[in-house]
């Protein structure tokens, strides 16, 4: 989402839209005669102000960052290993916020059980959008994301809860909250594992542990994005691939104010990147 909120700023809206388009592939793929996931069936919310405050700082640090949930991942898998520091700073701000006695109210709202026709029609209209009007160097990192989409629906339709900030979500539940009976199973973090193992081998150029140079300030900016998107994270009840996969899809308001939020968030830390080496610049 990142680079999609770069490309929105650029005038180039389709890398964005083919993102936020990416779960609802879900719902072609779903056959007609199974009943909804149950942790599918439970994503939606009303909007609330934690949904915005959560947003916006997972936005705010995804920027910082570099990149959110699964780019995260994906840097890590090409060799970028300060992305260590996102995630630790991830676990921490997530887990961190959920050890407080705060009382938030997150009010669920019935489940959608069968999408609307205009789902599909936003759907063929995206792909025919891509074969017809962007221009064909662009074409293929839209339709790999296309791709991505439909391979992440049908594991999305096999395990509801396989994204990143799902697990992270249940560890967080079983550890501080004692729910034990949120304990990701073996096969969850499998999932992860290969998904990793997947980007690396797929990645075009990878940095080998020779190549790669560690700093100290470097691991200390990502460690700091990382609570921050681990705090936006849990306040929002997942990072965007959450949003994305399951809460979208699901048409839950929250999420879709959530991913707003993000955009916008985003946005901010590209205006305080840019203020930051402005500043540095005319120092000099």
């Amino acid at each position: 989402m990142v680079r999609g909120t770069h490309e929105l700023w650029a005038k180039r809206p389709a890398f964005l839209l083919t993102i936020l388009l990416c779960g609802f592939w879900f719902w072609l793929i779903l056959p007609s005669d199974m009943t909804l996931p149950e942790s599918f069936s439970h994503q939606r919310y009303s909007v609330t102000l934690t949904f915005l405050i959560g947003g916006f700082f997972f936005g705010l640090g995804a920027s910082l960052n570099g990149g959110c949930s699964v780019s995260t991942i994906s840097k890590l898998a090409r060799g970028h290993y300060h992305m260590l520091a996102t995630i630790s700073g991830w676990v921490v701000g997530w887990c961190g916020l959920s050890s407080l006695p705060l009382v938030l109210d997150y009010p669920a709202i019935p489940a959608v059980t069968t999408p609307s026709l205009s789902v599909v029609i936003v759907l063929f209209t995206l792909v025919a959008l891509i074969f017809f009007i962007v221009p064909t160097e662009r074409r293929a990192i839209l339709l790999g994301i296309i791709l991505f989409g439909v391979l992440a629906s049908i594991l999305t339709l096999l395990m509801p809860e396989w994204s990143p900030s799902q697990l992270l979500k249940d560890i967080t539940a079983a550890s501080i909250h004692h729910q034990h009976d949120r304990w990701p199973s073996l096969l969850r973090y499998l999932v992860i594992l290969f998904l990793i193992i997947g980007m690396a081998l797929g990645a075009k150029k990878r940095l080998s542990l020779t190549e790669f140079t560690l700093r100290p300030t470097q691991l200390l900016k990502h460690l700091f994005a990382g609570c921050i998107m681990g705090i936006g994270a849990s306040l929002a009840l997942g990072g965007n691939d959450s949003q994305l996969l399951l809460a979208l899809p699901s048409f839950s308001p929250a999420g879709a104010v959530s991913i707003v939020m993000m955009v916008v968030g985003i946005s901010c830390g590209m205006g305080l990147k840019r203020w930051f080496k402005l500043n540095k610049h005319t120092k000099r």
